[in-house]
């Protein structure tokens, strides 16, 4: 696999599928609603409206690994911003779990790709949730 290539175009040489990209979704959802930390989280964000939320991430990856479309970028901080509960330090808990899931359900290659867009997202995250809290991790998240 030419790991230089942007993960969108190593999405289908890598074997991902729409339906396991839907299944690592659906598992990760699960860990993350029964996870101590995370799950009271989400609960509080998303309340019942769990299956639009998964219906909605879904068309995220699907559009981030160009297996699909219908997802607007544009909504993806504001989604996150507006739920205080939703935190930077929370970040690397909602990795864990994603990386978890991914190489439990996928090949290397396609846990591979899904990793590297998630760390991604991660990153472009924490920025943003960073800001909003006025927190700068160049000077040890202080404001």
């Amino acid at each position: 696999m030419n790991t230089a290539l942007p993960f969108q175009y190593r999405a289908k040489e890598s074997g991902l599928t729409v339906e396991l990209v839907r299944r690592v979704v659906v598992l990760f959802y699960d860990k993350v609603r029964r996870d101590a930390v995370l799950g009271p989280i989400f609960e509080t964000a998303l309340g019942s409206d769990w299956d639009a939320h998964i219906d909605r991430i879904i068309q995220f990856w699907l559009t981030a690994t160009r297996l699909g479309r219908g997802y607007s970028g544009r909504n993806f901080m504001p989604a996150h911003l507006k739920h205080r509960s939703i935190e930077a330090d929370q970040i690397p808990r909602w990795l864990v779990l994603f990386r978890e899931t991914a190489t439990e359900q996928c090949c290397l290659k396609s846990a591979t790709v899904l990793i590297d867009i998630a760390q991604r997202m991660a990153e472009t995250l924490e920025l943003g949730l960073n800001k909003r809290s006025g927190s700068n991790p160049a000077l040890g998240n202080r404001p």
